[in-house]
């Protein structure tokens, strides 16, 4: 009984050997390779020079660089005829080799021996001008929310602070407006530029009387306001989170 229970276990772990042997077999090399050396016309490797293969037929195309030695390597390409194989580098004439042959699981070799060439390189002017997003005076991170926003963005509170979520660095995970993960007591309201917050820190919206559900001021009433976090400004401060600054809309000279 024990000599069966041992060749019983011989066989498996044969079977084991002999089928992962079969899977890699299996596996097999899917692709090809190409790689050589780029000399100089001294004979001098040189390093850096950009190789490229491209197959016209697919459009695939793969690269390489050479190294110190002048030699490089492209492994992974896909078994076809017809490449072309292009080589270039700065100072020298670049060199193209078309209906090149890959066949699977070989190595083909394309050396390539560079000729010197003078290359003027043109001067690149780069410019820019100051926009409202960037430019001296930007002051901190700031969102603002205009007129057109609050007359076409949704919502079921009538609440003006509800678009205050838009801004990427604030948070409503904690239940209240929380910017740069700051606690929502440490926010502050200002509207036309007087003081509106919610001096207790009761409420979860930050605005007096939040827990009857109140509103410093109906939506329709305001024209444009900002989010400011960690404003440079020394005219914002006393909050550690995030201001909004709120203004109001004026009158016209017609009677609605």
């Amino acid at each position: 009984m024990l000599k069966t229970r041992l060749f019983l276990t011989v066989a498996a772990a044969l079977a084991l050997v002999t089928g992962a042997s079969a899977r890699l077999l299996a596996q097999g090399v899917t692709t090809g390779a190409i790689s050589g050396t780029v000399t100089d016309a001294n004979g001098t490797p040189v390093e850096g020079a950009q190789i490229q293969i491209r197959n016209p037929r697919t459009g695939a195309s793969a690269g390489g660089i050479t190294r110190a030695n002048g030699q490089y390597s492209v492994q992974g390409v896909e078994p076809d005829a017809g490449y072309s194989v292009t080589v270039r580098r700065i100072g020298f004439e670049p060199i193209t080799r078309d209906n090149r042959t890959v066949s699977l699981g070989q190595t083909i070799r394309e050396d390539f021996q560079l000729r010197q060439q003078s290359t003027v390189l043109q001067t690149v002017t780069v410019s820019a001008e100051a926009t409202p997003v960037i430019n001296p005076s930007k002051t901190g991170t700031g969102t603002t929310v205009g007129d057109s926003l609050l007359r076409r963005l949704p919502t079921l509170s009538r609440n003006f602070a509800d678009f205050v979520q838009l801004v990427p660095q604030v948070s409503t995970a904690t239940g209240g407006l929380s910017g740069g993960g700051v606690n929502l007591r440490q926010n502050a309201i200002q509207i036309d530029g007087a003081a509106s917050g919610d001096l207790f820190g009761i409420g979860t919206t930050g605005q007096p009387g939040a827990q009857a559900n109140a509103k410093s001021i109906p939506l329709d009433a305001v024209k444009e306001y900002q989010v400011l976090l960690s404003p440079f400004d020394v005219r914002q401060g006393n909050f550690g989170g995030l201001l909004i600054n709120a203004v109001t809309k004026t009158g016209t000279n017609e009677f609605h």
